[in-house]
């Protein structure tokens, strides 16, 4: 099988040749492990982890978006959304947090629908081809932050929070406006793929580490008709959608699955994400992505640790498919290089 086969077969649920990979860390990591191997392309890091997923996106051509320095020496950047981010220096790595919410006093409609939200037009598209045609055998996906993910940095949660009891039409107005740009962005990127776009994944966080961040009936309210949306698109160009969610998401996994949701990544480790469970339960019903825990045994575990925990993931959700290796989270930098290698290296071909 290609990648591209396999990713496909194991989402579908029938058998495919060996558990498909996915692999995402953050910019150092990727650095760390380029020179480690004295590899020159990433396509040699993809080969020796035996990775099946490529990630593609259209090129930003819109508006130049600010950059500064501000007055403690911090690098502080503006997205195309309107939102900013100061760039955080620790021990180990780099980190954005959004300094400047530009929906934070918005209390009308009205405010919602004169505020720039992006147009589809500031991306060269062209270069979705160009991306799928290096990679002929992978499985290609596309998608960034979701509609409830970009609005944690239009506007600060917790008046979203408040806005969503108090104010519920101006916070629906606020999602739907988001989604309608999304909506013609993925459909200007599937048509760009000529039919190689295989997954579509947009990222919203709807937990915390014990709980979701709302009732199952707001999320019902204020997500369920755009997911639908979505993924009818991902579908209308035979693609699967998978639903990127942090946290104890595990109520609204029905929900998802009624919304014709193919995927759940990334299965952290959290109260009722366990594996043996979620297989009795939803097996067959949705493909699982990820789980192998990055707050705990993966930057603090052993290699035998990390292999040991893979293999039950990989025993437990690999039914005819059902799903597909990674970590439950980008690696971050405090991971060590032989607890990477522990999971990648565990025997991923299945018996016939």
């Amino acid at each position: 099988m290609t990648s591209r086969e396999r990713v496909r077969a194991a989402i579908a649920h029938q058998k495919p040749d060996r558990t498909p990979a996915a692999f995402e860390a953050v910019d150092s990591v990727v650095e760390k492990l380029m020179v480690h191997y004295q590899f020159t392309d990433y396509s040699q890091l993809l080969d020796k982890f035996k990775i099946d997923v490529v990630p593609v996106s259209p090129k930003y051509i819109g508006p130049k978006c600010k950059e500064y320095v501000n007055e403690k020496g911090q690098k502080v950047t503006t997205s195309y959304w309107g939102y900013e981010t100061t760039i955080h220096k620790t021990a180990i790595d780099e980190y954005g947090m959004t300094s400047y919410f530009p929906l934070n006093d918005v209390t009308t409609i009205e405010e919602v629908d004169a505020f720039p939200f992006p147009d589809p037009d500031w991306f060269d598209y062209s270069v979705i081809k160009e991306e799928c045609d290096k990679y002929p055998d992978k499985a290609i996906i596309v998608g960034h932050e979701g509609p409830f993910q970009i609005v944690t940095f239009l506007i600060d949660m917790d008046r979203f929070f408040v806005m969503m009891i108090e104010e519920p039409e101006v916070a629906q107005r606020i999602l739907d406006r988001m989604v309608a740009f999304e909506l013609e962005y993925y459909e200007r990127i599937f048509k760009a793929g000529e039919g190689r776009i295989d997954i579509l994944r947009p990222h919203d966080d709807y937990g915390t580490q014990i709980s979701l961040l709302f009732s199952v009936d707001m999320w019902r309210d204020f997500f369920k008709e755009n997911t639908k949306k979505l993924t009818a698109l991902a579908h209308k160009y035979n693609a699967f959608y998978q639903q990127h969610s942090c946290g104890a998401v595990r109520p609204i996994i029905p929900e998802l699955i009624e919304c014709n949701v193919d995927v759940l990544e990334p299965i952290q480790k959290v109260a009722g994400l366990e594996p043996e469970s979620l297989q009795e339960e939803f097996g067959g019903k949705i493909t699982f992505h990820g789980g192998i825990d990055t707050q705990g045994i993966l930057p603090y575990g052993t290699p035998q640790e990390v292999a040991e925990e893979t293999r039950r993931f990989i025993k437990t959700l690999n039914r005819d498919g059902g799903y597909i290796l990674m970590a439950s989270q980008a690696f971050e930098g405090d991971v060590p290089i032989e607890n990477i290698e522990a999971l990648y290296e565990v025997e991923r071909q299945i018996p016939r």
